[in-house]
């Protein structure tokens, strides 16, 4: 018996049958020699920009968010490293993002350590500017149960191959 093909993007699959939302401004930066990219979302009611880097330089992505005086930070898992090279390959053929009705939707729940604040000299360069004189938390996958979680913020990114993924994040009590 053959098992479907996973989606390349493996969230914490709750995908969401979401009605036809209007999905934000988004423009992906690649930097190829740095194997690197960065996505600025603005989302719709908002003319405040979110940061994401992905940096296969350091192996993290540091999310930065707009209006917040915060910079998350999560280790990249094999899926990560898969759609930054998604990211990497289809930069060059992007122009416009063309969202059709096969798009899948998403949620990831990102678990903030806001314990302590991580200190800026372990994070790379590329971080370190992102994330300048802003504290950085460390932020983890959920996993497990969903127990009931104060969500903190939320931003939406879409990737290639027409997947979009909300990624949610709420802070772990100390």
């Amino acid at each position: 018996a053959h098992s479907p093909p996973k989606p390349w993007l493996q969230m914490l699959r709750l995908t969401v049958p979401s009605p036809r939302l209007p999905w934000p401004n988004q423009t992906t930066l690649v930097d190829m020699s740095q194997n690197m990219v960065t996505i600025m979302v603005t989302p719709l009611q908002s003319n405040h920009s979110w940061a994401v880097l992905f940096d296969g330089q350091s192996g993290c992505i540091c999310y930065r968010p707009a209006e917040h005086k915060a910079c998350f930070l999560q280790l990249m898992e094999a899926q990560d490293w898969e759609t930054l090279r998604l990211l990497v390959n289809t930069s060059r053929a992007q122009g416009s993002h063309i969202l059709g009705h096969d798009t899948h939707h998403a949620q990831e729940l990102l678990a903030v350590l806001g314990g302590h604040a991580v200190d800026p000299a372990q994070v790379g360069a590329s971080v370190q500017r992102l994330c300048a004189k802003t504290p950085i938390y460390w932020a983890r996958r959920a996993e497990g149960p969903q127990r009931q979680r104060l969500i903190y913020l939320c931003i939406d990114i879409c990737f290639p191959s027409n997947i979009c993924v909300s990624v949610c994040f709420y802070y772990l009590p100390d």
